[in-house]
């Protein structure tokens, strides 16, 4: 039994070796570059620093969230994000 045991492994292991190799797949297209500021995000640059009753005259849609706070990760480009720290103090204005 052990005489043929080894061979028989051997031959297994070369015969293995030959299998064809699939090709690797192509890659993926690189995705299309979406615009950055799709919610006119820098006009409101200037609320960055002053308290959060400020950001009152960013239109809908909007989303005004503390730093650590949960948010949904759905992406709306033409919501704007108003990001204010623990002092409610805007931190960031962002779309999404």
């Amino acid at each position: 039994m052990k005489h043929t045991l080894i061979p028989s492994l051997l031959l297994s292991f070369a015969l293995s070796a030959c299998a064809p190799v699939a090709p690797d797949a192509p890659p993926a297209p690189p995705a299309a570059p979406t615009p950055n500021d799709t919610c006119n995000a820098a006009g409101y640059a200037s609320l960055i620093g002053k308290d959060a009753p400020n950001a009152l005259i960013v239109p809908e849609p909007k989303r005004m969230y503390r730093i650590g706070d949960p948010v949904t990760l759905d992406f709306n480009p033409a919501r704007v994000n108003v990001q204010l720290d623990q002092t409610d103090v805007i931190a960031a204005i962002t779309c999404g």
